[in-house]
């Protein structure tokens, strides 16, 4: 069903921890799957409970777990390693004078940055779908609620602090006079290569910010039928509005009876709410969690995006 060009869907989700996020996502990847989309569904919650849903080992690697399904495990110490390494690499090109600040000794400072995970995970994002270009699907279980918001919220607070950083330059610039300009003709080469860098950030973090918010990407609540998991699901509601990420579905999980759906369709809109019933099992290996998929098959189309075929 993959078109050559097409970009894969996205879809998130999130929610209070406890509430069946990866059990959820990993229902909704097998239904995808069923459906005859190439499908990889990535644990980026460090908890890493889809190895034992689908009673597999995954790693970095995706691995094949069934028909047009493979399962890959974020690995955060890798990325945060990795983003550490390359922030030291890039500080090495763009302070080419390094040896006279001897910037060298400051660099253990960086494993104690604030937002360093979120940085990670933003790396390890990029390189999902950098690598997943061949997919129609890719599902994201997310970290619990903290992490997950500072996540979404990480491209849109880089580009204000990266928008001053730029101002801060161009007033250093000016006052020290250290960009250097090379005329070829009328053409005048600016080569600054500090705040070059702060234009590549900046770039990047606007296209993390648009993807968020692009029509190819779904966020999915998921929370329960209790006081508790609603008050932090309307908080979530609220925080991914403040940076204009919009709620696809909401996902009522492990549904016992009716009570608490009226209070949850008053805050939410009822056509955007998927309530998925308590299984009567375990769901525990590629089997149980296919055979309660097929039983709910009405309530996972509803993640279809519209104008998908569904076998």
């Amino acid at each position: 069903m993959h078109r050559e060009g097409q970009k894969p869907d996205i879809h998130f989700f999130i929610g209070k921890g406890g509430v069946g996020k990866s059990t959820t996502s990993a229902l909704t990847a097998l239904f995808f799957a069923r459906s005859g989309r190439k499908t990889l569904l990535v644990s980026m919650d460090p908890a890493h409970n889809q190895r034992d849903l689908f009673e597999a080992d995954f790693s970095e690697k995706p691995k094949k777990v069934g028909q047009n399904l493979a399962v890959k495990e974020v690995d955060s110490d890798y990325w945060i390693n990795r983003y550490l390494s390359e922030t030291r690499e890039q500080i090495r090109k763009t302070y080419i004078y390094e040896s006279a600040f001897n910037l060298q000794n400051h660099f253990k400072v960086l494993q104690f940055a604030p937002g360093l995970e979120e940085y990670a995970l933003l790396m390890a994002f990029e390189n999902v779908l950098s690598h997943g270009s061949n997919r129609d699907v890719i599902i994201f279980d997310m970290a619990p609620t903290a992490l997950s918001l500072r996540f979404f919220s990480l491209p849109g607070i880089s580009l204000v602090w990266l928008k001053e950083l730029l101002t801060l330059r161009d007033l250093i610039c000016k006052k020290k006079e250290i960009i250097s300009k090379i005329r070829i003709g009328s053409c005048e080469l600016e080569r600054d290569r500090v705040k070059q860098k702060i234009g590549t950030l900046a770039a990047r973090h606007t296209r993390l910010q648009q993807c968020f918010a692009g029509d190819a990407t779904h966020v999915h609540l998921v929370m329960n039928a209790d006081r508790l998991s609603l008050s932090e699901a309307v908080r979530i509601h609220r925080r991914l509005s403040d940076i204009r990420i919009s709620i696809d579905r909401v996902v009522v999980n492990k549904l016992r009876t009716d009570d608490g759906i009226a209070a949850i369709a008053e805050r939410f809109e009822p056509e955007r709410m998927s309530l998925l019933p308590m299984a009567a099992n375990d769901l525990v290996g590629l089997e149980a969690m296919q055979a309660y998929v097929d039983m709910q098959l009405a309530a996972f189309r509803d993640f279809m995006p519209a104008g998908r075929m569904v076998n």
